[in-house]
């Protein structure tokens, strides 16, 4: 079974399947899952960052790491930019991270 690491705790990996988003909330993180479920977790975002798959997770700004298999779009107006994921959970984008999420999407889905 596959599984990570993340403060000595196991997260095992389909637990990760659910989780849609993770929010910074000082030194823990809260865990949005897909069956609307919501966890605090101690840690702060930046340990989970490290341990999780890149290769489904990234992070959009300062407060948040998104799941990309629950993006649904990439809402564009003027400078502003947002993820909208499943449940009708809109995001900010940073400006400087809007590029890197394009090429990690293009990645992900081997779109040129």
């Amino acid at each position: 079974m596959e599984h990570l690491t993340i403060n000595n705790k196991i997260l095992k990996y389909n637990v990760l399947k659910e989780v849609v988003f993770l929010e910074s909330s000082g030194s823990f993180t809260r865990k949005y899952c897909s069956n609307g479920r919501e966890f605090l977790i101690e840690g702060d975002l930046s340990h989970f960052e490290e341990s999780l798959p890149d290769e489904k997770f990234f992070r959009i700004n300062e407060s948040y790491i998104i799941n990309a298999d629950y993006l649904k779009r990439i809402k564009v107006q003027d400078i502003k930019k947002n993820v909208l994921l499943n449940g009708g959970i809109e995001l900010s984008i940073d400006q400087e991270k809007y590029w890197d999420l394009i090429k990690f999407l293009k990645i992900k889905y081997n779109v040129w």
